[in-house]
């Protein structure tokens, strides 16, 4: 079980555990991130997903400040809207708003690089490697094993599919485990089964894991 926001964990199996490489295209990182985000707002009900549409739920307030700043916004949209919108609009500010919070909470630490080129960019850089890679060993030991997951790795589980991590989780693992993972997401409940796949969808070619 995991002891954090499930978007924390999927930035966490995202980024290499020691120096915070990004593992995957950066649509696909922001996208998967924006779901994860979306999915934080779906597991206590402050959202459902009605015919494909992100519709609010219970009016009571999230206690983190990111997810109450994104149900507002969603909020304030006077017709539900489709999944796939939403995800495309929390795409934009997902993974720095994440890593904001991973790094208030002292998870990861901001450190500019320098790129050929392209100038200046920015990486998270994890403050404990094992807590970097506590999910994606995790979710790993458990399909290998067979392991029943919490409801919320079963989640977890579903996103990692949608932009492209399972194979990276998996690198190795028997193949009872990659169709226990695809059983997951294809008979999972029915709210995070829609957001993986309209993430998943979303993403595109996009969504394979990036090596480089």
């Amino acid at each position: 079980m995991s002891t954090y926001p499930l978007a924390d964990d999927l930035f966490r199996v995202a980024h290499h555990r020691l120096h915070g490489r990004p593992l995957l295209h950066p649509r696909a990182l922001s996208h998967g991130l924006a779901a994860g985000l979306l999915a934080e707002l779906l597991y206590p009900q402050w959202i459902t997903i009605h015919d494909g549409r992100v519709v609010i739920g219970s009016r009571i307030v999230p206690p983190d400040d990111l997810v109450h700043g994104i149900l507002a916004q969603i909020s304030a949209v006077p017709t539900p809207q489709p999944v796939r919108a939403w995800v495309e609009v929390l795409s934009e500010t997902a993974v720095r708003q994440v890593a904001t919070r991973l790094a208030r909470a002292g998870h990861v630490h901001r450190e500019v690089t320098r790129r050929r080129l392209v100038g200046r960019g920015e990486r998270w850089v994890p403050t404990d490697m094992n807590t970097a890679g506590w999910p994606a060993a995790r979710l790993a030991s458990a399909l290998r094993a067979r392991r029943r997951l919490d409801v919320t790795d079963q989640g977890l589980v579903a996103l990692t599919w949608a932009c492209g991590l399972d194979r990276y989780v998996l690198d190795g693992a028997p193949p009872h485990a990659y169709d226990d993972l695809r059983n997951l997401v294809d008979h999972g409940w029915p709210p995070i089964v829609e957001l993986a796949r309209q993430t998943r969808a979303g993403i595109g070619r996009a969504g394979a894991a990036h090596r480089g």
